[in-house]
């Protein structure tokens, strides 16, 4: 497999060095060969996002069953229901603070004219299979933070990141990540 992996990047910087001589020097291709093994560490995180909001639903909403149970442990509401589901890809790479990346994604949540904002700067460790994660959740017209979390997390882990509200009127919305470590 790793015999697989250095014969697929050598056989990139050959490409490379043909294009190189072909076109002339090209400074995405110079800075690839100068950090050698950077294509190794480049990694993808995709962290999966369940906006959740919290009021008086009696119904209960087959998609986030598995995490009503604990949802009761943390707040005090008498029903829950999905609002959102989305999937942030971040691909990390090799940096001077280690493996390192970030991304940002607009949702709009079902009954929501107000589009909302999420955002992550995330850093991995391989070999702990852990995810640091510091996450926005910013409404894109007042651009208002409702939520800001930072928290380190294992792969497959979910976890409650916290709640808000953007007005008095409005019901809680609530954050809930999962990552999934992409290994390379």
């Amino acid at each position: 497999m790793i015999g697989k992996k250095v014969a697929k990047v050598n056989r990139r910087i050959r490409c490379a060095l043909i294009m190189t001589l072909a076109v002339g020097p090209l400074t995405g291709i110079a800075s690839a060969q100068e950090q050698g093994d950077a294509a190794e560490t480049i990694q993808n995180v995709q962290l999966i996002f369940h906006l959740v909001e919290a009021d008086g639903f009696t119904d209960e909403d087959i998609e986030i069953s598995d995490v009503v149970a604990e949802l009761r442990k943390l707040f005090n509401f008498r029903g829950y229901r999905l609002l959102s589901t989305s999937m942030l890809n971040v691909g990390l790479a090799q940096s001077m603070a280690g493996v390192t990346g970030s991304g940002s994604q607009r949702i709009i949540a079902h009954d929501s004219e107000t589009p909302l904002t999420i955002q992550a700067e995330v850093s991995a460790r391989r070999s702990a299979r852990t995810v640091r994660a510091k996450v926005t959740l910013t409404d894109v017209f007042s651009r208002w933070s409702l939520l800001e979390a930072s928290v380190t997390i294992r792969d497959g882990q979910r976890v409650v990141l916290g709640s808000a509200r953007r007005s008095a009127e409005e019901p809680v919305l609530i954050l809930v990540v999962t990552p999934r470590i992409d290994p390379t």
